[in-house]
């Protein structure tokens, strides 16, 4: 499947609008599908998150990733996969992050309700997720979803 989106980075200033919405735990292993550069993985680390997996189909920004990883020596906690979102198995993820188009809320739908375990939470900065209700919305310029598996489906 192709990519859903070229990088395009979350914003430093959006960064803290997901954790707005979910706080971090060392039990946490958190996800970002798309996630370029690795920064809301480095900031889920930061605020004491456990394990951080970055999926990512552009080499170019997952190489700069590895290396900050790297600097920072965390390798041992954080995983990056130089793939398409479809094709990682999520079933390990506590908290899942997204930043991607509405096409790919929508293709991720199905993944999630299949993969995640209940409790799981998955927040979306700016396009949601067609059918579920969110648990919280944030609006902060872009808005950040807030979705806890199994979701309410909106009818």
């Amino acid at each position: 499947m192709p990519s859903f989106i070229s990088f395009i980075p979350t914003p430093p200033s959006h960064v803290n609008g997901f954790f707005q919405l979910v706080s971090v735990s060392p039990s946490d292993v958190v996800y970002d599908l798309g996630c370029g550069d690795g920064r809301l993985l480095f900031a889920a680390l930061e605020k004491g998150a456990g394990q951080a997996v970055g999926v990512e189909c552009d080499p170019e920004p997952l190489a700069t990733a590895r290396e900050v990883a790297k600097k920072k020596g965390i390798e041992d906690r954080i995983t990056f996969h130089e793939a398409d979102i479809m094709s990682v198995n999520l079933s390990d993820a506590t908290i899942v992050f997204t930043y991607l188009c509405s096409a790919a809320a929508l293709a991720l739908k199905e993944k999630f309700e299949v993969e995640l375990k209940p409790g799981t939470k998955v927040v979306m900065e700016m396009f949601p997720v067609p059918g579920w209700k969110p648990s919280r919305v944030i609006e902060r310029g872009t808005d950040f979803y807030l979705y806890i598996m199994p979701p309410e489906h909106e009818w």
